[in-house]
């Protein structure tokens, strides 16, 4: 597993309405460094006014050797130099704007300097409208050298937030440089069978031999329906027509947006009699999890020329 291997890309939905978001879109990758790639530029007429935008995004393992990703996490490692705050949220894989998380957290800058040793921190985030599980995870950096803490206890002063460490500070940190940011544990990064139905009275699969692949399966439903003792077709509720298969040859149909296979069914998995008539129902899941991000512009907000946050993320 590369570093190359993991990406974050945007959801298929990208608007200001409720439709925004929905599953992920594996041929739309965030790039890093690139200006508007995920929300796009706040108006002046915004920041005068005031306004709240969301975007969904998801953290996506794409190793073409069907690797898994172990406890993935994400988080904002800098709030960003403006006056606008950014929060953070997990997301199911197909849920939009219409249902949103009512718990945001973010990231905070260390309030005072700390020393190797220490259990307590302090951070300073820019409003009131932040949560910190307790238990959450942090990742606490300063540019140059970086820890993981989990949070034993808050205590909340408006905008500034004590918390007790779960363990002691392994390195010294500066305020003035450190940022502390609440990650989200989204678990294992695979693409999962999430479920096989056969209707058929004298056919038989073998589910467990199905292969799917990182980067090409995606959150879908597909049914194959047989023309005749060895034939089908195929569709997927979103992929649409995929073309045809038989029993006797394994059955790989590609990805469009990246090369590779939603799903890869042997010869071996069939047995038993088929008829027309006959149908075989897949639904998977893609190797991603997805998290909703949030911006917040207050009214009167001035201009920025070099705003930008960073999401930094973690795997085992």
């Amino acid at each position: 597993m590369n570093q190359s291997d993991i990406s974050i890309i945007r959801s298929v939905n990208i608007t200001d309405t409720d439709q925004n978001g929905g599953r992920p879109d594996f041929a739309a990758t965030v790039i890093s460094g690139v200006k508007f790639n995920l929300f796009p530029r706040v108006t002046s007429a915004e920041r005068e006014a005031g306004t709240t935008r969301y975007r969904k995004a998801f953290i996506a393992n794409t190793n073409a050797n069907g690797e898994t990703a172990y406890s993935a996490c994400v988080c904002i490692g800098t709030p960003g130099n403006g006056l606008d705050r950014f929060y953070i949220a997990p997301a199911e894989t197909d849920d939009t704007q219409a249902h949103l998380p009512t718990e945001w957290t973010g990231c905070g800058k260390l309030t005072q300097n700390a020393t190797a040793g220490d259990s307590a921190i302090s951070l300073l985030f820019k409003a009131t409208d932040f949560a910190i599980p307790e238990g959450a995870l942090l990742l606490i950096q300063d540019g140059e050298k970086s820890c993981n803490m989990r949070v034993a206890s808050v205590s909340k002063n408006v905008n500034t937030a004590t918390l007790t460490l779960e363990g002691q500070l392994p390195y010294p940190f500066e305020a003035d440089e450190t940022y502390a940011g609440v990650m989200l544990e989204l678990g294992d990064l695979e693409p999962v069978l999430e479920s096989s139905s056969l209707n058929s009275l004298t056919g038989e699969f073998d589910h467990s031999l199905v292969v799917l692949a990182n980067g090409g399966t995606e959150y879908d439903t597909f049914s194959l329906t047989f023309t005749s003792a060895l034939n089908f077709t195929a569709a997927g509720l979103y992929a649409g027509t995929l073309p045809s298969g038989q029993t006797t040859a394994q059955y790989a149909p590609l990805n469009p947006k990246t090369g590779r296979p939603y799903f890869t069914i042997p010869a071996e998995a069939w047995s038993g009699t088929y008829e027309a008539g006959n149908s075989l129902t897949l639904a998977t899941l893609p190797s991603a999890k997805g998290f909703w991000l949030k911006e917040v512009v207050p009214a009167g907000c001035p201009h920025e020329p070099d705003n930008r946050i960073t999401l930094d993320w973690q795997i085992d």
